[in-house]
């Protein structure tokens, strides 16, 4: 069995975001420099590249940098959460978070489908995604670990 290992410097996106730890808790809205890695495993040898690799590098790059962009400099919010309430007005998503009030040019935040932004939740999307988009090259399995500070992160591999 075959894992590609993919850690390229460019495979990182700065974000805003704040955890929800229980029902009186949170964290400030704060950001951090997050770096991504990826592990890909390849089918079996026998469908390699008679040349003797499995797929060139670059496709999976280009996939992972553009998803890994449009994360960068967002405002990352949990759509799933029970108490976060949105209002879309004008060009402007404003935010209702207990006794929170937040106010965000619509263009500069991601609703992700999760309930927290949590690393762990961070990168459980982001190997379902690369899963999906590679499963046409009958890779078997992702591995991602994102880190959001230098040595804490976490990983979560689909497939």
């Amino acid at each position: 069995m075959v894992t590609l290992h993919l850690a390229k410097q460019n495979f990182k996106f700065s974000a805003a975001h704040f955890l929800i730890f229980d029902a009186n808790n949170a964290e400030r809205l704060h950001g951090h420099n997050y770096q991504v890695k990826v592990d890909i495993v390849a089918p079996s040898e026998s469908e390699h590249h008679a040349d003797g690799y499995f797929v060139d590098f670059n496709v999976f790059k280009k996939h992972i940098k553009n998803q890994l962009d449009s994360w960068d400099e967002m405002i990352l919010l949990p759509k799933n959460h029970p108490e976060m309430i949105f209002k879309s007005v004008e060009n402007n998503l404003t935010v209702h978070f207990r006794d929170r009030f937040y106010s965000f040019p619509k263009n500069e935040v991601q609703l992700l489908p999760i309930t927290n932004t949590s690393v762990e939740n961070l990168s459980s999307l982001l190997a379902e995604e690369f899963m999906k988009a590679f499963k046409v090259y009958k890779v078997k399995k992702v591995r991602v670990y994102v880190e959001e500070t230098r040595g804490q992160g976490a990983s979560t591999v689909v497939g």
